[in-house]
């Protein structure tokens, strides 16, 4: 069943006629769907001409299809039972071919060594969408009558894009007694072109850029190895926005300043400082589900993480992490200064496994954790224009894993203690968060 939409009024805010259900269905029974079918085939090669060469080519050939009916809310009447709906059809498609070509060197100077690294790939991804939006019946949330009949949708988005990448790059990894420095660079060239069928127009750009990499570690002899890294990044992408223009390339670039601690070989912990701002990110519009290019937000934060195995047998896993995210330039003023949407301040898990070793419970594994997720902020505004308040939840996990031999099975739980949650909120609406959720899993090595 698709996630389902529901008012504002009845799940983060107040309803006279009480918390709306989070099992009740707003769409139509027979009508909702989502398929989606994943294929993909490849092969990496290496060759080792020597101690000091090595060839590497990587090539995966993929194709992605969705299919996605759904009559979803839009909206809640004066009653405040009774919702107003609308219908939205998508049905895309991806087909791609990547190719990475690689040489690795390494060699000796003076006291230094280092390993080279330079390659060139290529991407050619060709996109389709087509999308049909229109009017359906409005539904009594609290005491809901399906069967209505679903009127005829026209189209209203029928597009075919492709895109073309190559890029060439160059990285040196350099190591000194306990100094390790890498320095990287990278060249792109893309091509986008996006035909709009219901129109016949296209639209094309190209775009090229230059991204830096560097960094340096420290390694001390007590395990202590504080580092400094500075990454750039270019995403190109195919689509265009309302005004029938291509969208542009999304640029980022993160500073970022930590240290690790591995005292031995079952501990490690890490602690870093971040700074990321992204450009021209695109987003999907939760109102129309088209594309929006955004201006500039950025991220700054700190992460902490412990991994330990205690006893021999107990692993631990702690984490925690404080962001703060907000949009720093939008064409829409009001949006500007305010918080970056679906992004939790705090959040924090603990996780142990225990993993019998010898004796009849030989292979079992028994593990249990508790994540939990700060407050967050949707794609909404209230009446003083700021930013909708999603409230924090903290939830169980467990999981029971068994090897026997190369076979290993799984069963893992998710919200153990089926915790009701709203997890998103935008424009009138909010979604609840996944309840309870089993999966089994069998794996073979070979």
């Amino acid at each position: 069943q698709p996630s389902q939409r529901y008012p504002l009024q009845g799940t983060l805010e107040p309803n006279p006629n009480g918390p709306i259900p989070d099992n009740r269905f707003t769409g139509e029974p027979g009508y909702d769907a989502y398929e989606r079918r994943e294929s993909a085939i490849g092969y990496e090669f290496e060759h080792r001409i020597n101690d000091q060469i090595v060839l590497r080519q990587n090539v995966r050939d993929y194709r992605n299809d969705v299919d996605d009916q759904t009559i979803y809310t839009t909206g809640l009447l004066a009653d405040q039972r009774t919702i107003t709906r609308s219908r939205f059809d998508s049905f895309g498609r991806i087909d791609g071919l990547a190719m990475d070509n690689q040489l690795q060197l390494t060699a000796q100077t003076g006291s230094a060594k280092h390993t080279v690294l330079v390659g060139l790939d290529h991407q050619d991804i060709d996109v389709s969408s087509r999308q049909f939006f229109g009017a359906a019946s409005n539904l009594d949330i609290y005491d809901p009558v399906y069967g209505a009949p679903v009127p005829d949708a026209p189209l209203f988005k029928d597009e075919d894009g492709q895109l073309k990448q190559t890029g060439i790059y160059l990285q040196d990894q350099i190591r000194v007694d306990r100094w390790t420095v890498s320095l990287g660079g990278r060249y792109d060239v893309a091509r986008s072109e996006t035909l709009n069928n219901l129109t016949g127009a296209t639209a094309s750009r190209e775009d090229d850029a230059f991204t830096g990499r560097a960094g340096a570690s420290y390694q001390f002899a007590n395990g202590f190895a504080p580092y400094v890294s500075y990454m750039e990044s270019f995403l190109p992408t195919t689509g265009i926005n309302a005004a029938g223009n291509p969208f542009e390339p999304e640029t980022a670039h993160q500073y970022e300043v930590g240290v690790k601690y591995q005292p031995n070989t079952d501990t490690l912990v890490t602690l870093a400082w971040f700074d990321l701002t992204r450009e021209d990110y695109l987003t999907t519009n939760p109102s129309t589900f088209a594309n929006e290019q955004k201006g500039e937000a950025n991220s700054q934060g700190l992460e902490m993480e412990a991994r330990t195995r205690l006893f021999h047998a107990l692993d631990v896993i702690a984490s925690y992490s404080y962001t703060d995210a907000e949009i720093t330039s939008a064409s829409n003023p009001v949006e500007e200064g305010e918080p970056l949407e679906y992004t939790p301040e705090h959040e924090a898990a603990l996780w142990g496994k225990y993993n019998f070793r010898g004796g009849m419970l030989h292979g079992l594994g028994l593990g249990a954790g508790v994540r939990y997720i700060g407050k967050s902020f949707g794609a909404a505004f209230n009446a003083d224009n700021s930013a909708l308040e999603v409230p924090d939840v903290t939830l169980v996990d467990a999981a029971i894993t068994y090897d026997i031999g190369q076979v290993s099975l799984g069963l893992h739980a998710q919200n153990l203690l089926d915790e009701q949650y709203v997890a998103t909120a935008f424009d009138s609406s909010g979604t609840y968060g996944t309840r309870r959720e089993v999966t089994g899993s069998v794996a073979y090595r070979f």
